[in-house]
């Protein structure tokens, strides 16, 4: 009877860990970066990389607003921003359409592969979260998704061409670099 309560209290212990210790994947250690920052820093580079000078101005604005309201949200809402766009922008990079452009094929799957990986530890680390997004982040992750769902119709209009790319390369990349600095600041 006593091992039977014993490997219980294993399992009970085992299953509820990962709730009380929260999101291992963006914790970091002192002096040393999260996995999290780690995977950022990798996709940052690669998208840099990847990109050649355009030309012209893109005729995409970005949305500063939502970031400068998302630098007020709390930890757990940051974390689920950061999650909510980085879907947007594997989403967005998804549709495979890069023929056009003169992107390594190989830096392309390196870049899908880490975004895919900080997607699905975020999406995690935000299904385990305990409180619910108020209707303020609803908002904001929802501004944010009108946004990619230009960006995906300016490609369409651009027919994806290697200026389209670019175009969309540069604004994901501020992207990037914002959610960045927006887990930075936490």
């Amino acid at each position: 009877m006593g091992s039977i309560s014993f490997w219980m209290c294993l399992v009970m212990t085992i299953c509820t860990w990962n709730k009380t210790i929260g999101c291992t994947w963006m914790r970091t250690l002192p002096r040393s970066p999260s996995m999290f920052q780690v995977f950022s820093n990798n996709t940052i580079t690669m998208l840099q990389k990847m990109g050649h000078e355009v030309s012209r101005d893109p005729q995409i604005t970005f949305p500063d607003k939502q970031y400068r309201q998302v630098n007020n949200f709390k930890a757990e809402e940051q974390m689920a921003f950061i999650s909510h766009t980085l879907n947007a922008i594997k989403k967005l990079y998804s549709s495979g359409k890069y023929e056009s452009t003169a992107w390594d094929q190989k830096g392309v799957d390196k870049f899908m592969n880490d975004l895919y990986r900080q997607t699905s530890e975020l999406d995690q680390c935000v299904k385990s979260m305990k409180s619910r997004l108020s209707k303020y982040v609803k908002r904001v992750n929802k501004k944010m998704s009108l946004h990619f769902k230009f960006l995906k119709n300016y490609l369409k209009r651009e027919e994806y061409s290697a200026s389209g790319w670019e175009d969309i390369r540069t604004v994901v990349l501020a992207h990037l670099q914002r959610l960045d600095t927006t887990l930075s600041s936490q």
